[in-house]
């Protein structure tokens, strides 16, 4: 009986944690958003000096 709850448990924590991933991984910015964002970065700095 002991081990049906320890298996409800790790079933809980894993489903949790897929969950998150989908989320941080939806969240996440695309290849040719990061590309975009480091050029103007540079940009500006090359500008500034």
């Amino acid at each position: 009986m002991i081990s049906y709850g320890c298996l409800a448990v790790l079933f809980l924590f894993v489903m949790i944690k897929l969950l998150t991933y989908y989320f941080h991984k939806r969240k996440a910015p695309s290849l040719d958003q990061i590309d975009t964002e480091l050029l103007s970065a540079l940009n500006r700095r090359s500008e500034q000096s």
